[in-house]
């Protein structure tokens, strides 16, 4: 589980005020499927590529667990 990924994700979402449900609705997916690509526990391209379109730095997604 990438725990600080998580929290940066968290951050990054809060800080412009976006929320998980926003990402699903972009990707087509779920929420739950958002929440879980956050926390590491599923990888999906397409979820992470909305967070870049929507301006998250890449360099989010290369932190691992501490």
């Amino acid at each position: 589980m990438s725990n600080r990924r998580f929290i940066e994700l968290k951050k990054w979402l809060v800080e412009r005020e976006i929320k998980q449900k926003d990402i699903a609705q972009k990707a087509g997916v779920s929420q739950t499927a958002v929440f879980n690509v956050m926390k590491g526990k599923m990888t999906s391209a397409n979820i992470k590529q909305v967070f870049i379109d929507m301006g998250c730095p890449p360099e989010i997604w290369e932190k691992d667990a501490a």
